[in-house]
């Protein structure tokens, strides 16, 4: 089964003003929203955290910062897509280092995906919507979650 970013995003994944000490403190408070609505467990907030340690995921994008944690399937249980869109910056490791380079990011976007072999596929589609500089800058002015959703699908070119 092919899905789309839109097709995995819910409004009730959607954290908007969120005020986090660290990237730990994102990523738990996205992972409880999730699990939540039963698409994972508590449990994978740890191994996100500990995946972002030896591979970060913070990108230096324009003109605001993104990070795009995920980690494996263990404890998916049905794929989705959290957003959380930040009242400060907090420190992500850059993609692509080993993380000593730091990316103060506004907007964290999570991925869980049950199927491995659909994270490259997933990961591909958003870093080519996160890299209009209108739709990150439109996405810190949202005033609810249905905006977030409306911004993402509009913005989600399907190729």
């Amino acid at each position: 089964m092919q899905y789309t970013l839109t097709d995995l995003l819910m409004q009730e994944h959607i954290l908007l003003n969120l005020e986090a000490r660290d990237a730990a403190n994102v990523i738990e408070a996205l992972v409880r929203v999730m699990s939540a609505t039963g698409h994972v467990d508590l449990l994978y907030a740890e191994d996100v955290i500990e995946r972002e340690k030896i591979f970060p995921t913070g990108l230096p994008t324009e003109p605001l910062r993104v990070a795009i944690p995920h980690a494996d399937p263990d404890h998916v249980k049905k794929s989705a897509v959290g957003i959380a869109i930040l009242n400060q910056p907090v420190e992500f490791g850059m993609m692509g280092t080993d993380g000593s380079e730091r990316v103060k990011t506004k907007i964290v976007i999570l991925l869980a995906i049950k199927e491995q072999e659909k994270q490259v596929e997933m990961l591909q589609q958003l870093v080519t919507v996160i890299q209009s500089g209108e739709l990150l800058t439109r996405l810190i002015e949202v005033q609810d979650a249905e905006q977030v959703v409306q911004l993402v699908k509009e913005y989600s070119v399907v190729g």
